[in-house]
């Protein structure tokens, strides 16, 4: 008789199975992005590109393999070396046997990292990614930002507690993001890339301390590049002050601590920027001031001048009405003489007074012109002049006769010519 067993088993293809098989690893989450720490065995390179090899342990053995699109990133294999392969498992129909596709191959250990950090390192510096002339210039204080960081992480905590306290008025944007483990640093660099697609002052990336294997998701090339062809100035803050990560070097500014990026961003406190305000605006109020002050004053003394040019042309007046009084007290001869003393002192005296107030009007004219920004020295400077005759400013060729002397002053001193003809309206004066 058949076994009970046996009449009630469900019977299947061998490809059925092992079609049904790979689709039960392809759907178990944790089997999709896993990373395998073992010892490397039975390297072999493919004439096609792909990379077959073994890790193993102490109790079992997994086979892998690295499709060619991405055994160029592999580091140097060798039989013996202790690796961690990270990658997806799945089943290869045609054996039903499971295996490792693996994405990306690291040498275990922080030896291992250091290697990857130096040759990264170098290869950035050749191509001038450290170059401060490629560096961008930060605002002095800006007052939007991102935060690429691990949400309630310590240092994303203690950049927004500082930033609060001394710039509350800054708008923080979190892009969140893992910042250590697998798969962090694609994290970060779509965290990044969200960031700088943000209508913002600068991008702040930040994370607290941490071992050199933690913060080493900030020590890969892909973070690099996303903040090299970021459209924003980036900050770094990350780990403490011995750390200095890859990132820090291609950043725009690097902070030792996320504490220290939040006085970057905010290098004055608000109180303090606001008392310096205050400070300057007075200061500007009383220059202002004090230039009205001086500029009253001017005017003031100006109007003196003009006051003591009417003096002197009512002492003209009354001396002309004196003569005539001694005109007629006095003998003929004696009137006559005095009349001709009078009259050289009168012309004296009117042409003292003429000048004088010749004198204050020019340059009351000229300080009323600096006052109204027309400054007849800055007219000189442009190649004009200003003609005198006997004292007088000439406006009209008719004023000076032809043969006359005449004085003409330019931006830098005076001329003294003749007139050889005089040319009115177009035409030429007889």
């Amino acid at each position: 008789m058949q076994p009970k067993e046996s009449a009630s088993a469900r019977i299947v293809a061998v490809s059925r199975l092992s079609v049904y098989l790979r689709s039960v690893l392809g759907n178990d989450k944790w089997l999709r992005n896993v990373g395998v720490r073992g010892e490397v065995s039975n390297v072999s390179a493919r004439s096609n590109g792909n990379v077959y090899f073994d890790l193993k342990d102490a109790d079992a053995l997994l086979s892998c393999v690295v499709w060619s699109d991405r055994a160029g990133e592999l580091p140097p294999l060798e039989n013996g070396q202790q690796v961690i392969a990270y990658g997806e498992i799945t089943a290869y129909i045609k054996t039903s046997k499971y295996q490792l596709v693996a994405y990306r191959v690291e040498q275990e250990g922080i030896g291992r990292l250091h290697d990857l950090y130096e040759r990264l390192k170098s290869k950035l510096e050749a191509e001038g990614a450290f170059a401060p002339a490629r560096k961008r210039p930060i605002v002095t204080y800006p007052f939007s930002l991102a935060l690429v960081s691990s949400k309630g992480a310590a240092g994303a905590t203690d950049f927004l507690k500082i930033l609060r306290a001394r710039a509350p008025y800054v708008e923080v944007t979190f892009c969140e993001t893992p910042v250590q483990g697998i798969g962090a640093a694609t994290e970060i660099v779509r965290a990044i890339n969200r960031a700088a697609r943000l209508e913002v002052d600068c991008v702040v990336v930040a994370r607290g301390g941490g071992s050199y294997e933690d913060l080493f998701a900030f020590n890969t090339e892909e973070v690099a590049r996303a903040i090299l062809r970021a459209p924003r100035p980036i900050i770094t803050g990350i780990g403490h002050e011995t750390d200095l990560t890859i990132a820090d070097l291609v950043a725009d500014r690097r902070a030792e601590t996320p504490s220290a990026a939040a006085h970057i961003v905010a290098p004055v406190p608000r109180d303090e920027l606001l008392r310096s305000i205050a400070g300057r605006a007075s200061r500007i109020e009383r220059l202002a001031r004090g230039k009205l002050k001086l500029c009253a004053m001017e005017l003031e003394r100006v109007a003196l001048v003009r006051r003591a040019g009417e003096g002197i042309r009512r002492r003209g007046v009354r001396l002309q009405g004196l003569e005539r009084r001694l005109e007629r007290c006095d003998p003929k001869g004696r009137v006559a003489e005095r009349r001709r003393a009078f009259d050289v002192m009168a012309v004296r005296l009117q042409n003292a007074a003429d000048t004088h107030l010749r004198r204050m009007t020019d340059r009351l004219a000229l300080k009323v012109a600096k006052l109204d920004g027309k400054d007849p020295e800055a007219i000189l400077q442009r190649g004009y002049a200003i003609v005198r005759y006997e004292g007088k400013t000439v406006r009209d060729v008719t004023e000076v006769p032809e043969g006359a002397t005449i004085s003409a002053k330019v931006a830098r001193g005076t001329l003294v010519a003749r007139v050889e003809r005089k040319e009115a309206d177009g035409k030429e004066g007889g």
